[in-house]
């Protein structure tokens, strides 16, 4: 400090007050249990990176007719020029009337990219629904599923006669591809996750969530927009997978009409969950073509329920990945924001597919939370360790408050940087989103649960200081810690003179 006059100290006084209730957070890492890990050291010159697992951003198997499985992304890039011409080539034997001919060169496109959506649309349409055979050989019930690969039941059926046969590989194959076609025929989809739980080490170490997908209409003018949301949603699952080892299935894809409703993704989420009224068990989620507007006022491209099951997100055309949905449903597990600078995916303004490893241990802490009507009682505290997800917290809350202390820090001692810099990079150290102020209400209610009351009253009333005072939110946390001391004190014996 030495190094800046007392004028421009001053400028910077309201963002180093506001440093007191970033350091709440270590209040919230100590209430936790155990001393918070140690500060992070961090140059100036290098982006601010906690350590990162690799996230994989994976997409399906360059099979047509067999194979949705998520595989990785090729090393040679997608030549766009012959899939163009592929199609083209396509498009001109539709119009001739040579459906095996365009059928032959839409192959040859899902060769070169298997989430290709538009040629996948085709297909379909050019193969439809796979005819009923009644006391069909298992050879008949293959060559059905070959010529009909968009049918569940016939897959199903096919992937059972080559069970019977032995060729277990290729069943998984079938069954897989029925999966990712679960909207079209949930009971076949069912049947083949069952049957790939029996057949596939694999598939035994994964979970299946449900996914109810809501469409507006913008992205319902393309005719493939169905197979970009069964791309999407595969995508997603595999890009994740590292971390959460789970497959996200869509059994329903419906439409959602947004109309004339503002531009704006939490009213657009708003309008959908009063619209949809969750009720089944899985996941929920309201995917809009409504694009950032280009003007100053900040737009966000998605939001989610912090431990929640619904999500909304902004899809670009003929988007089969998105990196913006892959850190929405994190949230959903109880993944937080990381300062601006971070590599991780947990960076909401950033672009790296990598997880930061505190993220990890969170997320693989509430890997086994379910998705079913209810809050967090009903979905998530019987099926998770308490102290291991509560120490999760702890590690992930220490962290981002050491590398908040330490961007402050560099940038009042800084030298190099203008007046206006150095209150930039405070403001961002400083700035505290709602995931914290989640992030402290959820962790009181699970030392709430584990008989950590006292612990669980300073969290709820730290939450109320991050949610603010006079939130809704932040009422409801000083209410509970209200209560709970009250509660307590109505418990304590009399004191004896």
């Amino acid at each position: 400090m030495s190094t800046r006059s007392e004028g421009v100290f001053e400028i910077f006084r309201p963002a180093i007050d506001f440093r007191i209730s970033v350091l709440l957070c270590a209040a919230l890492a100590l209430a936790c249990g155990g001393r918070p890990v140690a500060p992070v050291s961090v140059k100036s010159s290098a982006p601010v990176n906690p350590p990162v697992a690799t996230v994989e951003t994976e997409a399906p198997e360059a099979e047509v007719a067999l194979d949705s499985r998520a595989a990785p992304e090729p090393e040679v890039p997608i030549d766009s020029a012959i899939v163009t011409e592929l199609l083209r080539l396509a498009e001109n034997e539709r119009r001739t009337g040579d459906i095996e001919a365009e059928y032959g060169y839409l192959a040859e496109v899902i060769e070169l990219d298997s989430s290709h959506s538009r040629a996948h649309a085709r297909l379909a349409e050019i193969t439809g629904p796979a005819p009923a055979i009644p006391f069909a050989t298992p050879d008949a019930l293959v060559s059905r599923a070959l010529r009909h690969p968009y049918d569940p039941k016939a897959l199903v059926a096919a992937a059972g006669g080559l069970v019977a046969r032995g060729e277990t590989d290729r069943a998984i194959a079938f069954l897989e591809r029925a999966v990712w076609l679960a909207d079209l025929d949930p009971a076949a989809s069912l049947s083949a996750i069952r049957q790939l739980y029996a057949l596939s080490d694999e598939w035994r170490e994964h979970r299946i969530v449900p996914v109810h997908l809501y469409v507006d209409e913008l992205i319902r003018m393309q005719p493939d927009w169905r197979f970009q949301m069964r791309n999407l949603w595969l995508s997603a699952s595999a890009m994740l997978d590292s971390a959460l080892e789970t497959r996200f299935v869509p059994i329903a894809i419906l439409p959602f009409e947004i109309g004339d409703a503002p531009n704006d993704l939490d009213s657009i989420h708003e309008a959908f969950l009063a619209e949809a009224r969750p009720s089944a068990e899985g996941l929920y989620a309201v995917m809009t073509g409504r694009r950032v507007p280009d003007d100053d006022a900040v737009y966000k491209k998605g939001v989610a329920e912090f431990i929640g099951r619904s999500l909304a997100v902004r899809i670009a055309p003929g988007a089969v990945r998105s990196r913006v949905l892959a850190h929405e449903i994190l949230h959903l597990y109880g993944a937080i924001h990381v300062l601006e600078g971070v590599d991780t995916l947990m960076n909401p303004t950033g672009d790296a597919l990598a997880l930061d490893a505190p993220n990890i241990r969170i997320v693989r802490a509430l890997r086994g939370r379910e998705f079913g009507s209810g809050g967090i009682e009903q979905n998530v505290i019987p099926y998770i360790d308490l102290g291991v997800t509560i120490a999760a917290y702890r590690a992930a809350l220490s962290v981002n408050l050491s590398l908040r202390e330490t961007e402050i820090d560099e940038a009042m001692r800084s030298s190099e940087s203008s007046s206006d810099q150095v209150a930039y990079r405070v403001h961002k150290a400083t700035y505290l989103d709602a995931h914290l102020a989640d992030a402290a209400w959820l962790v009181a209610s699970l030392m709430l649960e584990d008989g950590q009351r006292v612990e669980a009253i300073r969290l709820f009333d730290l939450a109320s200081q991050l949610y603010g005072r006079l939130t809704p939110r932040g009422r409801e946390s000083a209410d509970r810690a209200r209560a709970l001391r009250e509660s307590m004190g109505a418990a304590s014996p009399p004191a004896i003179e």
